[in-house]
């Protein structure tokens, strides 16, 4: 399942919502995604229309439309930091999230969402930074 205008494209495991009728579709993913299908897409995951049908009240499966600004990438942030700094901040984070994935979403090759931004906020404040420079970039997307 492809979105071209999104970096993070549908995941082909994000259960889509056919139920036509529910007042909260248009703020829905899980049906505004629905449009945004490719006909060229020959099988789809749902959720049980008889499930649905069975609830009453707010929808247990509900999933926000409404875009995450995500960061890509904090190499200039680490520019603006000390030797100690860095090196400090690195090999907290390296010990937080793996070295891999440390590398990945400093050189911008993995999308940061917002609870991971926060978290190398405070690691950074946690190490007395107190000038906490943006991220490399930022991106609008949806959080499937």
């Amino acid at each position: 399942m492809k979105n071209t205008t999104s970096l993070r494209p549908m995941p082909k495991t994000f259960r889509l919502c056919i139920k036509t009728d529910c007042p909260r579709a248009a703020e829905c993913l899980r049906s505004v995604a629905l449009q945004m299908l490719s006909p060229d897409e020959q099988s789809i995951s749902i959720i049980n229309p008889a499930y649905l049908a069975a609830t009453e009240g707010d929808c247990p499966v509900f999933h926000s439309a409404a875009k995450v600004r995500y960061a890509r990438g904090f190499v200039k942030m680490l520019s603006g930091l000390t030797v100690h700094q860095a090196n400090a901040l690195r090999q907290t984070l390296e010990h937080d999230f793996g070295h891999t994935r440390y590398f990945r979403l400093r050189a911008g090759e993995r999308l940061i969402d917002p609870a991971t931004q926060e978290h190398i906020r405070q690691a950074m404040t946690r190490l007395g930074i107190t000038d906490l420079p943006d991220f490399d970039a930022y991106v609008e997307e949806y959080d499937w």
